[in-house]
């Protein structure tokens, strides 16, 4: 069988269209990896490594690297411990419905 190229995008956004469920999944998805891509990002800007973060929060680096991947989800607790550690904060707040709005017309 031969391989198919396939577009990641544009199936997403299909399977968004067509089911309700997958586009709910996908989106608090979506946010929770932006959210970790941020802090990622901010720490490395700071020039903080994963071992500094992980000695500041009291977790081991290995930790930190689990933190740091796509593919897991971090408890509350340790993410918390994470962005304190690299001098961040999580602001709370309501949104705002144009910019809600806004965002859905704009997939990737």
């Amino acid at each position: 069988m031969p391989f198919r190229k396939l577009d990641v995008k544009a199936e997403i956004q299909h399977r968004c269209d067509k089911d309700p469920e997958f586009k709910e999944a996908y989106d608090i998805i979506d946010k929770e990896y932006t959210l970790i891509e941020k802090a990622v990002l901010m720490r490395k800007e700071q020039g903080y490594t994963q071992k500094q973060i992980a000695q500041q929060a009291g977790l081991t680096q290995q930790v930190i690297s689990r933190i740091e991947r796509l593919d897991n989800t971090p408890t509350l607790r340790n993410f918390i411990k994470y962005l304190d550690a690299a001098g961040l904060e999580l602001i709370i707040k309501k949104k705002d419905k144009e910019s809600k709005e806004e965002k859905e017309k704009v997939l990737f």
